[in-house]
């Protein structure tokens, strides 16, 4: 029975090895087209006009694809509740002035997903989840907040 009980320790901790192995080589794959999503989610605008019109279409984009409600918004910040539940999108955004160059601002979406990451930093139980939901509302950001008028509204996200 001992040895049952050793043999049996044994195959799950392989198993859990494996699968420890298998979600960070995951993560080492999928991190830097994350990164590369973040970048992406990003636009710059110049002058007042532009940036209250690409402001004003950021918060329709958080409003849409956040699954929590805005709770603070000004000119240069728009926060969404922090999701009582794992695994679920929620966004923020962020207007900063430019220092070199006067009049221009970049408008930034940052999505984030409770339970993507573990506590040492690595990949969460929900990783591969949240990183898929994450790279699509990231990279659409810009083709959504750019689009004509019409097009912005009509987006098949």
């Amino acid at each position: 029975m001992r040895a049952r009980s050793f043999c049996a320790t044994l195959v799950l901790s392989a198993l859990a090895g494996c699968s420890t192995d298998a979600r960070w080589n995951r993560f080492s794959e999928t991190e830097p087209a994350l990164l590369q999503a973040r970048e992406f989610a990003a636009v710059d605008c110049q002058g007042p006009d532009e940036c209250s019109l690409l402001w004003t279409r950021t918060k329709a984009y958080v409003t849409r694809y956040s699954a929590t409600h805005i709770r603070y918004a000004d000119e240069r910040a728009i926060e969404t509740a922090r999701p009582l539940e794992a695994g679920v999108v929620y966004l923020w955004a962020t207007r900063t002035p430019s220092a070199e160059k006067r009049g221009w601002a970049r408008i930034s979406v940052k999505a984030m997903c409770r339970g993507m990451y573990a506590m040492d930093g690595g990949p969460g139980w929900l990783y591969t989840q949240c990183a898929s939901e994450i790279q699509k509302v990231e990279i659409r950001f810009r083709g959504f907040v750019l689009a004509p008028e019409r097009g912005a509204q009509d987006d098949a996200a």
